[in-house]
């Protein structure tokens, strides 16, 4: 049996439902004046940077031993890094629709992978709700279900790799030890995925009209970077260490 779920879980993972439901407004005002890719690296290293001061200020200090710092490292890549690229290239090459649905498969292979690792042990009322909340994403977003084609593949490919390196990323937050505390989770992964966004976006960022971009737009950022990154990934990871991967990732389906 599992154990029960604290009483913060369930409103904290619906607050990260609703930042994140509202990040895509915030979103769309940054991306009329931004290109995607310098988002994607402005929104990481700006996140990272403010989770390392708040982890300074709040514990004093990194402190992770250094027999942690390559987990923690490949996590920040594959969870942040590969993720968001692979993201970026389904928004280019797919349908939204298509895209959304095909993120929204991340608790079910959270689930499938766990099981077949070890890991989680989903159960079957599990399972049926994972499926139903797939089925009802796709029926909303798309209006009849998912369409693929050939014009899409390479898109539709990417959202559903994007999907598994967030399965991938929650497990093995599941993994860390739990002396972690999910700030210093959330701060140390979250830098360790800026370098290689900075590298995929350096020719936008080098051509940015940094002068040019409304108050609106830097708002919108702001919200993503404080918010969508900063409150919603620690909220996740706090989620993953106390209920494990399986009862935190059904909300990625929401």
């Amino acid at each position: 049996m599992s154990a029960p779920r604290p009483s913060w879980a369930t409103p904290a993972m619906l607050t990260v439902v609703a930042i994140w439901a509202c990040n895509f407004i915030a979103m769309r005002w940054v991306l009329d004046e931004v290109p995607l890719l310098a988002v994607g690296a402005l929104r990481f290293l700006a996140a990272g940077i403010l989770l390392l001061v708040v982890l300074r200020v709040a514990e004093g200090g990194v402190g992770v031993p250094r027999a942690l710092w390559g987990r923690i490292f490949i996590l920040g890549v594959i969870g942040n890094s590969v993720y968001q690229t692979l993201f970026m290239v389904a928004l280019h090459r797919t349908t939204v629709g298509n895209t959304a649905i095909l993120l929204a498969t991340s608790p079910l292979q959270t689930a499938l992978l766990g099981a077949a690792t070890g890991m989680e042990k989903p159960n079957r009322n599990l399972v049926i709700g994972l499926l139903l909340a797939l089925l009802g994403a796709g029926l909303v977003v798309s209006n009849g279900g998912l369409s693929v084609d050939r014009a899409t593949l390479i898109g539709d490919l990417a959202a559903l790799g994007a999907a598994s390196c967030w399965a991938i990323f929650t497990l093995g937050v599941r993994r860390l030890p739990t002396d972690l505390s999910p700030l210093k989770v959330t701060a140390l992964t979250t830098i360790a995925g800026a370098p290689l966004l900075l590298l995929v976006a350096a020719g936008d960022l080098a051509t940015l009209r940094w002068g040019a971009v409304s108050l609106l737009a830097w708002g919108g950022l702001a919200y993503s970077v404080v918010l969508s990154i900063g409150v919603a990934y620690l909220l996740w990871n706090a989620s993953v260490l106390a209920v494990g991967a399986n009862r935190t990732a059904i909300f990625n389906s929401y």
